[in-house]
């Protein structure tokens, strides 16, 4: 060869990556480690960046001993494939080539670095390119192996993707793939689009890039190939990038705890100091003081936990020993107040939400908006001193609210789970469908009402009006046609259309009296978050926060000993140091359940999704309950919080963490909606019931795992977000 340098892939090493780029470098040091990595060569970039009239290079009379082809033509840019910036996809690839196509090849891989996305994606681009020439393998299968999981950032796990044949479609994002995480030695199939490879074979794909982290100190991302004789080959690794930390999940105290159930499905991000010390623990106080008076049902402490800044509620009361132990009392609440301990259990709990509604009506209702009212027309005037007190009584009050609706929507997800059971025995089998569209096409209550996008009193309230009438007409019909389907079903057995018709009166009456509740629950927040503000203006008045929404990130009894002493041990860098770390935490993707919990508990809450239709699918991207009827595909958009509000667009999937009211005038635009926390009894299952649009609600990490752009289908009948068939790639 003349006119320029061609160097054996055998022969680099990193020393080298300023001639031969990142990627070529990185093959070099995996060949010299022992890994089985298609032969080849590089041309250098000083070679590949000259013009193609300075070119001679001879690669058809095969002096590396290469063989005929065909071959795979990669770039190698000086910067390619590095710690801080991959440029992953960003440049050209032409697989297949013969070597009478090699001079043209390396034409086009080389002009890549001029390429209009370079100044988009990486202003500046990655430098110099060099050209690898490889032999090509003949997989049966390809893919890609991560040696941290990309969206929880555990190290302790790899995740292997694979499709059939040759691995381009996968990562040039045109195939999903099936999905594999192995950890601990054992594979488990998440989704299995191709069944491209089998347990065996992921695990020796995770087990190879495990020793290809190892020898580089750090996780990589690996594209892997497996030959039709078997055999494992190495085709690229580069370090991970945009890696979350790695952060243990462990809770501080033993049991179990979720951020899925009860106040957990009204948090979407991290919590601030001054919500959790004070609002959060003060309404579930109140909240299991409630339990207490009702049911007789004492939970053991703690009743959460916080771990990197995230919530979880404790499922210790569920546990068997705290069962016992709460059982004297319950059976003497059940002796004396028989209906009301009936609504523990979904076959006698239509003895007892008729009870709870006419008390939560004609009782508490009342004095909730009384001292609402009261406290309204006293936070702006009060002195600053007595604002703790009024903030302590609207939080006491939230709590009981709380307890009132987990009543009365518990009341609500027991009657649904009975006629959604009902259905699957009696309906299904006979006409099919799904119970949900039986639960739809109801008048919610209307007016003005407060909208909060969190619990958390950090982010701001504001108001919100009923969801509009547009789509009732149709939901209302389809409604009557569903029932009028499901009574000539059950005609010829009149004792099981008598039942039908029972569990459809009770679930239909509790539908609007759940978001009722909902509605009114959150009127207080605009107070409180007044009352806060003011508490934190007069801490920057005296000189302890640099800013009065510094506040909340104090905990209850810091501010309020700064109030008194006018003294905080707290500076303004410690304040701001609180803050960032929030802000840190809110791009963790925490799992759903921490700790351990009974595995009887356990099975009892994964028959609960069963019931409603959950049917969990292999080839899903993600799973969760489903709670609104229908299929619906488009783009996803990712939304995390108002201030991204602006950014879906009609016919988008919203992917969020939760909704809260603020969010409803989302479900105008969207198509669909998949959450990560939630239930049937939820504000997203009940407003997408409304707006008729499908719904998959408790994914867990949909927001990690759906990226913004990708098409997918939503299933909003048996809880699965699969990949749409007509997707194309997003860069």
């Amino acid at each position: 060869m003349t006119g320029g340098r061609v160097t054996r892939l055998a022969d680099v090493r990193m020393a080298d990556a300023s001639e031969v780029g990142g990627k070529a470098a990185s093959l070099g040091e995996l060949i010299a480690a022992g890994f089985r990595v298609p032969d080849g060569v590089v041309i250098t970039a000083e070679s590949a960046d000259r013009a193609p009239q300075e070119r001679h290079w001879d690669l058809g009379s095969d002096p590396w001993d290469l063989g005929t082809g065909p071959f795979a033509v990669r770039s190698s840019g000086v910067s390619e494939d590095g710690a801080q910036d991959s440029y992953a996809g960003m440049f050209e690839t032409v697989l297949g080539v013969s070597a009478d196509g090699l001079a043209e090849a390396i034409d086009r891989v080389s002009a890549s670095v001029r390429d209009a996305r370079i100044a988009e994606y990486a202003p500046g681009g990655p430098g110099s390119m060099a050209v690898i020439i490889q032999r090509m393998v003949d997989p049966v299968a390809s893919g890609v192996a991560l040696t941290a999981d990309p969206v929880t950032g555990a190290r302790d796990a790899c995740i292997v993707t694979a499709v059939r044949g040759i691995g381009d479609r996968l990562v040039s994002g045109t195939a999903t793939g099936d999905e594999w995480l192995v950890r601990d030695g054992k594979a488990t199939a998440r989704r299995r689009l191709e069944s491209a490879i089998d347990a065996r074979q992921a695990t020796a794909v995770a087990s190879q890039a495990r020793r290809v982290a190892e020898a580089r100190g750090a996780p990589q991302d690996i594209e892997w190939a497996i030959d039709r004789d078997g055999a494992l080959w190495i085709l690229q690794a580069r370090p991970m990038t945009a890696l979350p930390a790695d952060v243990s999940w462990d809770p501080p105290s033993p049991g179990a705890f979720t951020r899925q159930y009860r106040l957990g499905e009204w948090i979407g991000g991290p919590v601030t100091p001054l919500f959790e010390s004070w609002l959060l623990t003060m309404m579930e106080e109140r909240m299991h003081a409630f339990f207490y008076e009702q049911l007789g049902q004492r939970a053991p402490r703690p009743l959460h936990v916080v771990v990197n800044g995230w919530y979880f509620y404790s499922m210790n009361w569920a546990a068997p020993g705290a069962m016992l132990r709460n059982l004297p009392r319950m059976v003497w609440h059940l002796a004396r107040h028989p209906r009301r301990v009936a609504g523990i259990n979904p076959s006698t709990v239509r003895h007892s939400f008729p009870l709870l509604e006419r008390t939560w009506r004609a009782d508490f209702r009342p004095r909730y908006q009384a001292a609402i009212e009261s406290a309204e027309a006293r936070v702006g005037t009060a002195p600053i001193d007595e604002l703790p007190e009024l903030i302590d009584e609207l939080a006491g009050l939230a709590g009981e609210a709380f307890g009132w609706l987990a009543a009365l929507s518990g009341a609500a997800y027991k009657m649904e789970l009975n006629l959604a059971g009902f259905y699957r025995r009696h309906l299904y089998p006979v006409i099919g469908g799904s119970h949900l569209p039986l639960l739809t096409g109801f008048a919610l209550p209307g007016g003005e009402r407060v909208a909060v996008a969190s619990l958390d009193w950090f982010h701001a309230s504001g108001t919100t009006s009923s969801p509009p009438a547009d789509a009732s007409a149709r939901l209302e019909q389809a409604r009557h046609a569903a029932e009028e389907a499901a009574f000539e079903a059950l005609a010829d057995s009149p004792r099981r259309l008598a039942a039908f018709r029972r569990l459809l009166t009770d679930a239909q009456h509790l539908v609007p009296v759940r978001e009722e509740q909902v509605a009114e629950l959150t009127m207080p927040w605009l107070t409180m978050r007044r009352a806060v503000v003011r508490i934190g203006e007069a801490l920057v008045e005296r000189g302890l926060v640099p800013a009065a929404d510094g506040v909340f990130f104090l905990t209850r009894a810091e501010a309020i000993d700064a109030l008194v002493t006018a003294r905080l041990e707290l500076d303004a860098a410690g304040i701001e140091a609180r803050r960032t770390r929030w802000s840190e935490q809110a791009r963790l993707v925490p799992p759903l359940l921490i700790g351990r919990i009974n595995p009887i508990v356990l099975r009892l809450f994964d028959s609960l999704a069963r019931t409603v239709g959950a049917a969990p699918s292999t080839t899903a991207l993600v799973t969760g309950t489903p709670a609104s009827a229908g299929r619906a595909s488009g783009p996803v958009r990712v939304i995390h919080g108002v201030a991204e509000f602006d950014d879906l667009q009609p016919g988008e999937i919203l992917v969020a963490p939760m909704t809260a009211p603020a969010w409803t005038p989302l479900f105008r635009r969207a198509a669909a909606v998949v959450t990560d926390v939630g239930s049937a009894a939820a504000h997203a299952s009940i407003i997408a019931r409304e707006y008729g649009i499908p719904a998959v609600v408790g994914c867990g990490d949909a927001t990690g795992r759906l990226t913004t752009g990708m098409r997918v289908t939503v299933d909003g009948s048996t809880g699965n977000v699969e990949p749409d068939a007509s997707r194309v790639p997003f860069r």
